[in-house]
């Protein structure tokens, strides 16, 4: 079977769409991932199937294409409804635009609302998560003596996976919709607590320590909303960690250039004490997320 896309191939699809197929075709992104940016940048299923049959037609047997195809097929209507109303996009503005819009997307699609890319599936979500958790458990960062802290903990996915692994867990959100649903998945593990937060920074821990503090797609919203709110959870990450404690920030924002974002991340690691042990790195087959990990000096 043929791999990879050609730029007829390509040309095939509207041009909202080529880029993604660029990356896509070039191995850059997984087919999980080219089928959500695809969702997006159609703006909905209907003129996402378009694209897929407009590319089929001009790559019979291409493995790539019947790789987004059959991803394509499942039932991708809460991840579908997500992109359509809006709510699949991170939004400048008010937190309490934010807590709205997470509000409503978990009462929609839980798995879709926390990862678009799981595209609804928990399937999906359950193989991004435990992939999460290797990379962590490779940075030396788990361990029965560890506490952790989760900014923007969702529905509770890390919080599921890490309690067997670590002292105690805490997770917050600004979204008491996402909170209720992570209490519900994660009812009957002591070691696990959850919180609803207000988004402005971590005073609220303050006189607290924790040996890990965890940003998965948190940021990108601090970031849309007001830069000086990520500056402000960096500058308390660097109160409430104990002398060698680890944040890692796992995308810093969706403005599509990492460059900016690793400038950023190294400037207020300077400004607050941390040394910088990855800054931006690709570390996912699933999902594209760029790892940004500071370790907090003595």
């Amino acid at each position: 079977m043929k791999r990879g896309l050609s730029a007829a191939e390509i040309a095939a699809c509207p041009d909202a769409a080529r880029p993604v197929l660029a990356r896509y075709g070039a191995g850059e992104i997984s087919a999980e991932v080219a089928v959500m940016q695809l969702l997006l940048a159609s703006g909905g299923m209907a003129p996402l199937t378009e694209c897929l049959k407009a590319l089929a037609a001009m790559a019979p047997g291409n493995s790539a294409v019947l790789a987004l195809q059959q991803i394509a097929s499942a039932d991708l209507s809460g991840a579908a409804a997500l992109v359509e109303s809006g709510l699949a996009r991170e939004r400048a503005g008010s937190l309490a635009a934010i807590r709205d819009q997470f509000d409503r997307a978990v009462a929609i699609a839980p798995e879709a609302a926390v990862a678009l890319y799981s595209l609804d599936s928990a399937a999906t979500l359950d193989r991004a998560t435990a992939e999460l958790v290797a990379r962590l458990d490779q940075w030396q960062l788990l361990g029965p003596e560890v506490a952790a802290l989760d900014i923007g903990c969702g529905i509770g996915r890390l919080e599921a996976a890490l309690a067997p692994r670590l002292r105690a867990i805490t997770g917050i959100d600004v979204s008491p919709g996402m909170i209720a649903e992570a209490q519900r998945r994660c009812a009957g593990l002591a070691n696990v607590d959850f919180a609803v937060c207000d988004g402005a920074g971590l005073a609220a821990f303050a006189g607290r320590r924790f040996d890990v503090i965890l940003a998965v797609d948190a940021f990108p919203y601090l970031v849309a909303a007001d830069p000086a709110l990520a500056e402000r959870h960096v500058a308390d990450a660097a109160q409430l960690l104990s002398k060698g404690g680890a944040l890692a920030i796992l995308n810093y924002s969706y403005r599509g250039d990492l460059d900016a974002d690793r400038h950023a991340v190294a400037d207020l690691s300077r400004r607050y004490g941390f040394a910088v042990l990855r800054n931006g790195t690709r570390n996912f087959t699933l999902w594209d997320g760029a790892t940004f990990l500071l370790r907090k000096e003595p």
